[in-house]
């Protein structure tokens, strides 16, 4: 049987930003079920939005750790990871809507400004946004490259002596009271530490969970750009519209067509049944209310894609130590925005590890708030 100090199962940005800060500290093995980078779940693709604007002072507080850490391994690989385009958060004049995002915002100490629909529209012609609307400008916000960053996190890992296995699902996980063992793939390992990232398959991995997780399956888009003038990231911001359900980018993976989808609306899928086609209905309402708040954005689509939302009940996030286990930690269920928090995930899953409670404020995230 194969010992090793930590075992990391699961591959995506979790997993690997795990990996990479645990190899600092001990050899450790990553295991990942299908192909590293593969596309069955929710860490590849091109770009994911990186901002500060949430809710709850403990979002915020993650996600400015988190820029921290994007630095620190842009500055350790050579990697731009990170581009700052500023983030508008767009809302319905009065409504409320934007409230507790600007005080959890202040807060925190990120700097954030309230546009009138006139303002924006001056400020960031690439809008439409009428009278009746209003939004908050964060300047923290920007583009991460998503596989790009994915793959950095693993060779970050690789260099620190990290064991990487990709085409290796567990098989069989017993848990004891100071280790515990798995066979994955056709070998027996064990560990005194192990992290669960296994996104929508989490439970399967960990079946004394407790806590039931809903997978859909969501779709992006790319819009054709009649004149990509005014959607480049320097004049273009990202956007979430807290109103009409869409986000999106600037140009970024694409020098004609720019992001977009719809946080609402996704089926609940089976991962034995799922499919990978897009929805054409969905993809044609998404478009129309892209077109109608960009103006020279078409509803052409030049290309889709599928992803997995992975969400716990309550669709914050699970970060803790298994109860009676300190030495299993499990972060899933990150519904379709943890891909900002992934630098600093690994600093999290090693304080669980450590005991190191006050490192992070993980009160909302934790299985007792279930």
């Amino acid at each position: 049987m194969e010992r090793f100090e930590a075992i990391v199962v699961g591959a995506g940005v979790a997993g690997a930003a795990a990996a990479a800060a645990l190899a600092r500290r001990g050899r450790v093995l990553v295991l990942e079920q299908f192909a590293f980078l593969h596309e069955r779940g929710s860490s590849h693709g091109g770009s994911r939005i990186f901002r500060h604007a949430y809710e709850d002072v403990r979002y915020v507080r993650l996600a400015q750790a988190a820029g921290q850490r994007w630095r620190a391994l842009e500055a350790r690989s050579g990697e731009r990871l990170l581009l700052r385009s500023g983030g508008l958060d767009l809302g319905t004049l009065g409504a409320g809507e934007l409230d507790p995002i600007e005080a959890a915002l202040a807060a925190a100490g990120s700097p954030v400004e309230r546009l009138r629909g006139d303002e924006v529209r001056q400020r960031f012609p690439a809008f439409a946004l009428g009278d009746e609307r209003e939004a908050l400008f964060s300047p923290d916000a920007g583009i991460l490259a998503a596989s790009r960053a994915v793959a950095t996190l693993l060779r970050d890992a690789a260099a620190e002596g990290a064991v990487l296995r990709d085409h290796t699902p567990v098989r069989a996980l017993r848990l004891f009271d100071e280790h515990v063992e798995l066979v994955a793939g056709d070998r027996r390992v064990a560990a005194e530490r192990l992290v669960v990232t296994a996104g929508a398959w989490t439970d399967r991995v960990l079946d004394e969970l407790g806590v039931p997780l809903r997978v859909e399956q969501q779709q992006v888009l790319y819009l054709r750009v009649r004149s990509g003038r005014l959607h480049v990231p320097q004049r273009m911001p990202v956007f979430i519209d807290r109103t009409g359900g869409i986000y999106g980018f600037p140009l970024f993976e694409r020098p004609h067509a720019l992001k977009v989808s719809d946080h609402g609306g996704a089926p609940t899928v089976s991962l034995e049944t799922r499919g990978f086609e897009l929805d054409a209905a969905r993809a044609a309402e998404t478009a129309r209310r892209a077109a109608a708040l960009l103006p020279g954005v078409g509803p052409e689509l030049v290309e889709g894609q599928v992803c997995l939302y992975t969400k716990t009940p309550d669709e914050h996030f699970l970060i803790d130590r298994l109860p009676g286990r300190r030495h299993v930690v499990v972060m899933a269920g990150f519904s379709g925005h943890g891909f900002k928090f992934g630098a600093v995930l690994g600093d999290v899953a090693v304080a669980l590890l450590d005991g190191a409670d006050d490192a992070f404020d993980l009160s909302l995230f934790a299985l007792a708030a279930r």
